[in-house]
């Protein structure tokens, strides 16, 4: 595995500690899929190609591992965690029954400018074709969706959950066009009711957003 490689693409440790730099680069691996699911991450080969210790790499395993995207085996290391279709719905319930609350503090707080950013964020969205784009343009609107509730707890939660998701979201979801306009038409949606205040039928529409996406991701998660 080329880790140097996938290290010039996060860019150099300027502003990291040494730990948070080695977790950066692994866990963009894992999201991208350069480290696919079922891989063993060597902590020698890691350390030798990233020119760190072992201090900083183990303690990026773990903190991988808090977040289920690596599994540690006692006395067998440490391999990417595999993907699965039971996982996807598990994080996608929690994600929504979390995210429709939120929203419901969100909504009332929500002003004309979020309104005026949520709507170019989707017509962003619309027009672009890059797949990279689609997907920091979508995670930006649920951002934006869910700021003015101020929870921060939520949004430690919320990052957790969007480093598992987005394995399954970029190989399976943003790829295809037909999701990705889809999903912008959704935003359209929940954005409608957000700007009437009407807090259940925006819940309503970001629930099954959320749990629809399941079903539009290809049957080759298992």
């Amino acid at each position: 595995m080329d880790y140097k490689a996938l290290a010039s693409s996060v860019g150099n440790r300027d502003g990291y500690g040494t730990q948070e730099w080695v977790y950066r680069v692994l866990r963009t691996g894992i999201v991208n899929g350069t480290l696919p699911g079922g891989m063993q991450l060597k902590q020698d080969e890691i350390s030798a190609a990233l020119n760190v210790s072992h201090i900083p790499v183990r303690e990026a395993l773990r903190q991988l591992e808090a977040q289920r995207l690596v599994t540690i085996h006692a006395n067998r290391g440490a391999t990417v965690t595999e993907l699965s279709r039971e996982n996807l719905i598990n994080i996608m319930q929690v994600r929504a029954a979390i995210s429709t609350e939120i929203l419901s503090v969100a909504i009332p707080r929500m002003t004309d400018e979020d309104f005026a950013e949520l709507e170019h964020l989707i017509e962003e969205q619309r027009k672009t074709d890059d797949l990279m784009e689609s997907e920091a343009l979508n995670s930006k609107f649920h951002e934006v969706l869910n700021a003015r509730a101020e929870n921060g707890f939520a949004d430690m939660l919320m990052e957790i959950i969007h480093a598992n998701i987005d394995r399954y979201l970029r190989s399976g979801f943003y790829s295809e066009e037909s999701a990705r306009q889809y999903s912008a038409e959704e935003h359209e949606e929940i954005l409608a009711a957000c700007k009437r205040r009407d807090i259940e039928s925006a819940k309503k529409l970001l629930h099954e957003h959320i749990m629809g996406a399941v079903v539009r991701i290809p049957g080759n998660v298992h």
